[in-house]
């Protein structure tokens, strides 16, 4: 689990949350915890970037990340930063690839 301290962060304002799900096959597990590690150093650089909490169910194969953002347009900049030009072609390879299945879902509380 990965969380910074948010610098210049008012918190009178509500945070947006991405939610990933990721079903995985057992042969690539090690793999993914890497490309995972690798992203969250990607994180870390965004704008708006809070925190980071991963989950893991091993007996499912499943892996949960809840990333909370300053706002909603930090998070969709974010996903459109050439930082992920790095790992991207992981992460597509394994979907095309059929070895895992992967869901991302924005939580905006109000």
């Amino acid at each position: 689990m990965y969380y910074k301290e948010a610098k210049a962060y008012r918190r009178d304002e509500v945070s947006v949350f991405a939610i990933t799900r990721c079903v995985y096959d057992e042969d690539i597990k090690e793999e993914l915890l890497e490309i995972k590690k690798l992203s969250v150093r990607i994180l870390e650089k965004q704008k708006g970037f809070i925190g980071v909490k991963q989950y893991i169910c091993e007996e499912m194969n499943e892996m949960v990340s809840i990333i909370e953002w300053e706002t909603k347009e930090d998070h969709e900049k974010s996903m459109e930063s050439p930082d992920w030009d790095t790992v991207n072609p992981t992460w597509i390879a394994l979907t095309k690839g059929a070895k895992i299945t992967f869901e991302v879902n924005l939580f905006e509380p109000h």
